[in-house]
């Protein structure tokens, strides 16, 4: 009873003098009835734990050696099977330049299919094979978190490239638009996703014309 008497006292003689007081001599008085009744509970002090995160570094080879197998879309000789490879010397974090051969069987077009007509080409006239050379420029590296606790690095790639294409007895030069997503599952271990547009100019249908042949295709690469 007695100390509330006590503060209630001070506080009046406090508010008696506040008129008489500089604003600053106010802020120091508020300052030190701060500190000297402000009680600190350390229990009630949030610790943080602190841990140290090492990221996975991958290997600095600059060799990449892949195989992919994937569907390739002959213009006017269906969708068909596509197996290939690559070589690949990453010349920075940026670009690189890759070697690729691919390999497929073109089906029978809708004229030779609805017509009672002799094939078009032979079976070995139907085998599409391609050589070239590709320059490929690193975008969007990023993450794929699989869980809380597993997590792994993934690029984004852009590809232009030229070459050579061998189909029908024929061989056309060929331009090649490619994207390319690669996810890391180790540092030396890539599993790819692309998608490819191989251009080239064949007159097997009766006219010359550009020919767009798509090309999807998934498989895993070697880095050494």
């Amino acid at each position: 009873m007695e100390s509330r008497f006590q503060h209630i006292f001070l506080v009046v003689l406090w508010l008696t003098a506040l008129p008489l007081m500089t604003p600053s001599a106010i802020a120091k008085s508020i300052s030190e009835a701060v500190d000297e009744n402000t009680i600190v509970d350390q229990s009630a002090i949030t610790k943080i734990e602190r841990r140290e995160v090492l990221e996975d570094l991958l290997d600095s080879e600059n060799f990449e050696i892949g195989v992919q197998l994937g569907v390739l879309a002959i213009e006017d000789f269906e969708s068909n099977l596509w197996i290939s490879g690559q070589l690949t010397y990453h010349i920075n974090e940026y670009f690189y330049a890759k070697a690729l051969y691919g390999n497929a069987k073109a089906g029978e077009t809708s004229f030779e299919r609805l017509s009672n007509v002799p094939p078009l080409l032979t079976n070995k006239q139907r085998k599409l094979e391609y050589y070239g050379l590709n320059i490929g420029y690193n975008l969007l590296p990023g993450e794929v978190f699989i869980s809380k606790t597993l997590a792994f690095n993934s690029l984004f790639s852009i590809e232009l490239g030229g070459g050579s294409t061998d189909f029908a007895g024929d061989s056309q030069f060929t331009v090649n638009l490619s994207a390319n997503y690669r996810l890391f599952l180790t540092d030396w271990l890539t599993w790819d996703i692309a998608m490819t547009d191989y251009i080239f100019d064949t007159s097997i249908t009766g006219e010359r014309k550009t020919t767009h042949n798509l090309n999807f295709t998934t498989g895993v690469a070697f880095y050494f």
